[in-house]
């Protein structure tokens, strides 16, 4: 859906691997036995992987890759995934499409519904090594998910097509990446502007093993969200947050 792999990876200046349907690109990225950083694409995955183990097929004409990346000394923060949902917000912005919005830790979110999400993964078989899973729904949504889900080409007038949003969204992704980890938290200071949370919101928060309610306050500087509870301030690195509806 990118066009000639040759010429995807020179203008990402990455090396690029295609591939037609496959189970997974974060499984294809794992067996590649060439270097990193390496991008893996699939036209259509039949079992993509989600945040705990969830995993979906998603329909063709959508965005489904991984990249590899050598980490070197210093690893990224998980507040990666959200520097990486800013910039494609951005990007989004820059070519005159919808407003969408960054939901903690890792989805974007559009009219209400989910439009993309970002995984990382450090695999034990690839040590100095980050892998990112990058998935948007660009022209389709996938069927029969816990959330509500959405395409951007459904809410953008004169939409340029998939081939060219998905190259604007892994150029943003490659940006993020190689601004490396001190980039993260000056990235991350945008993300009041972006946030599909309001601070003040009720919120719960679902954990492994069990869950928190309170009151949203926003993301730090690492990328946890500050959940204010009885107890006082939390900071959560990793869950799923929800709005508590007025009864």
């Amino acid at each position: 859906m990118t066009g000639e792999p040759g010429a995807l990876a020179d203008r990402l200046g990455i090396r690029v691997v295609e591939h037609d349907v496959v189970e997974s690109t974060m499984a294809r990225a794992l067996a590649d036995p060439g270097p990193a950083p390496a991008l893996h694409l699939a036209v259509r995955q039949t079992a993509g992987r989600g945040r705990h183990g969830r995993h979906w097929e998603s329909p063709a004409g959508n965005l489904h890759a991984t990249l590899r990346w050598p980490e070197g000394g210093a690893p990224f923060p998980p507040a990666v995934l959200a520097a990486i949902q800013i910039e494609w917000a951005r990007a989004i912005e820059r070519m005159g499409g919808p407003a969408v919005r960054c939901k903690w830790p890792n989805d974007g979110w559009l009219e209400g519904a989910k439009w993309a999400g970002v995984l990382a993964v450090r695999p034990a078989r690839r040590p100095g090594e980050i892998h990112l899973g990058l998935g948007a729904n660009l022209s389709a949504s996938p069927a029969d998910l816990p959330e509500p889900t959405t395409h951007l080409a459904l809410h953008w007038p004169g939409w340029p097509g998939a081939p060219v949003v998905a190259e604007a969204l892994l150029g943003a992704a490659l940006s993020v990446l190689a601004a490396g980890p001190a980039g993260v938290a000056e990235q991350l200071a945008a993300w009041p502007g972006y946030d599909a949370l309001d601070p003040g919101e009720d919120l719960v928060v679902e954990l492994t093993g069990g869950a928190r309610r309170g009151i949203y306050r926003g993301v730090d500087g690492e990328g946890r969200l500050r959940l204010q509870t009885a107890g006082g301030e939390e900071r959560v690195e990793s869950g799923e947050a929800r709005r508590v509806r007025p009864a």
